[in-house]
């Protein structure tokens, strides 16, 4: 059995013999280290309170000086002949030195990691996480976020969505679960990729040569027309939209689709952010077409997912919570999207009708001021943990509050509503503003309708002028006598300035002057 010998014929030596590559240096010390604790040599090249005895000092320069290629036993040689501790320091600074210099270098080559495509994702992290041990060990303080930060960076653009994951991410990851989470992300991209090949390319040519063309059929790739295995093509009369279920077109194509608009999700592209230590609110988007033709913004739409109560109307709230941090909370939808779209928190009140037809103020705790919702959200959770109950059996729908009051809940397709009614201070508003409701009225009768009609407030009776009453009031009267002109030349010059122009004339100016006279005609303009 053939033994690998070292090149400078110093004997045998399997396994650990360094050829002077810097890279390579930490793992081949720690294989020796090893080898030489079998030999019972560790003691002498480490470090301890008392000398190494000289005979197994020159013992274990005998073992190390067979493990090093020529170069590197000319390091050692002379300065350290018969002193394995010694010489083994000689390598550890030579290779592993903490000169400005070699921790700039360490520093670049951090920075500017890059994976390349014939590289794996072991191999690439083995290259980040060893410049990174050669900064450590140079006394350079490298945190398990900045090497998780140059990793990602150096990521090529198909692991942008667990790029995006690990930054989005609550909770600090050390680089040891980074690196398995990485691991895990590419062997599921891997399953992924091999999955969607195989159901696009599982037609083939009959003489074992890949089709590389287009179905006209289904439109993918792998197969002809003639081998399409689909029952409909994508073009044919194969349509069908899984919204309204209907053969005529395609649910992308829906009408019912257009002019959707989920305000929850604007807002949460908005204010996406990273976002350390928050709390977190969850909620469902609400979108249902089934209730077209009525509006059910007044109402209170009641959610079983959501952990508290929304309101989006500021003159509901009796107080705030000022030790609330909106910057610091976050709310997070049932697609597990995010939004920082929170702006307040305290005591809101609300007037609902009870099943008797009477009104009563429904006090919601702890609810959250969300002025971009177009729909004030009723959490079912925390109405149950201040004493309420709720039923939603097929022919019983109602919410029982803490104090026995019951309330109807009205289902709309696949939505309930707590019937809302408008607050007394969602109706005030300025005399003014009154005016403009009520068809410009007159102030006087506007303030004789505050004392009949219920619910009606008016916060100013400062009277202002109204530009509309006045633009409809004013009368033209047409002036048809012509003007005067001039009757000889410089009688009368019509004259104006314009200026400051941007950008200057060639010269400078800025400015220019322009003169016509009005018996000739005759325009001359100074700059």
């Amino acid at each position: 059995m053939a033994t690998a010998t070292n090149p400078t014929g110093y004997g045998p030596r399997r396994g650990l013999l360094f050829n002077g590559d810097e890279s390579k240096y930490e793992l081949w010390e720690v294989k020796f280290l090893a080898q030489m604790r079998l030999q019972k040599l560790h003691d002498v090249f480490v470090p301890g309170d008392k000398e190494p005895d000289a005979s197994r000092n020159g013992d274990a320069f005998a073992e190390l000086v067979q493990c090093l290629d020529d170069r590197s036993l000319a390091l050692v040689i002379r300065e350290a002949k018969d002193d394995g501790q010694r010489a083994l320091e000689i390598l550890r600074q030579h290779y592993q030195g903490k000169s400005k210099p070699r921790v700039i270098s360490l520093y670049t080559e951090l920075t500017t990691l890059k994976k390349t495509d014939s590289e794996s994702i072991v191999d690439y992290v083995i290259r980040a996480e060893t410049a990174a041990t050669a900064l450590r060990n140079a006394d350079e303080a490298v945190s398990d976020a900045l090497l998780i930060a140059m990793v990602l960076k150096g990521l090529p653009s198909n692991f942008k969505t667990f790029s995006a994951i690990v930054v989005q991410r609550d909770k600090q990851m050390t680089f040891a679960e980074f690196k398995v989470a990485l691991r895990s992300y590419e062997e599921s991209e891997k399953s992924r990729n091999g999955n969607s090949e195989t159901g696009e390319n599982i037609m083939a040519m009959k003489n074992g040569e890949r089709f590389d063309g287009v179905c006209f059929k289904c439109g993918k790739k792998g197969h002809k027309k003639s081998e399409c295995w689909s029952k409909s093509g994508k073009n044919g009369n194969g349509k069908w939209c899984s919204r309204c279920r209907n053969k005529t077109h395609d649910t992308k194509e829906c009408r019912s689709n257009m002019g959707r608009n989920d305000s929850a999700k604007k807002a949460e592209d908005q204010g996406r952010t990273k976002t350390e230590n928050s709390e977190h609110t969850f909620t469902f988007k609400v979108s249902d077409s089934s209730a077209c033709g009525k509006s059910y913004s007044n109402n209170l739409l009641v959610d079983t997912g959501a952990t508290s109560h929304i309101v989006n109307d500021k003159s509901k709230f009796i107080s705030f919570d000022e030790d609330f941090d909106p910057n610091a909370h976050i709310i997070e939808l049932a697609d597990g999207s995010k939004a920082k779209v929170v702006t307040g928190k305290g005591v809101a009140k609300v007037k609902l009708y009870d099943v008797n037809g009477s009104s009563h103020d429904l006090i919601l705790n702890n609810a959250l001021y969300v002025p971009s919702y177009q729909q004030d959200i009723f959490s079912v959770n925390a109405a149950i943990e201040e004493g309420a109950s709720i039923s939603l059996d097929k022919h019983n729908k109602s919410f029982k509050s803490s104090d026995g009051a019951v309330f109807n809940i009205e289902q709309v397709g696949r939505l309930y509503y707590l019937n809302g009614i408008l607050s007394s201070k969602n109706n005030a508003g300025t005399i003014l503003e009154w005016h403009r409701i009520l068809g410009h009225c007159n102030f006087s009768d506007i303030r004789k309708v505050e004392n009949v009609v219920d619910g009606m407030k008016i916060t100013s009776h400062k009277e202002m002028e109204c530009k509309t009453c006045t633009q409809g009031n004013m009368t033209q009267s047409r002036n048809r006598t012509p003007d005067k002109r001039a009757n000889a030349p410089f009688d009368l010059v019509h004259s104006d300035l314009a200026g400051p122009i941007s950008p200057g004339g060639k010269d400078g100016f800025n400015y220019a002057l322009s003169f016509v006279d009005d018996y000739s005609g005759v325009i001359m303009i100074y700059f």
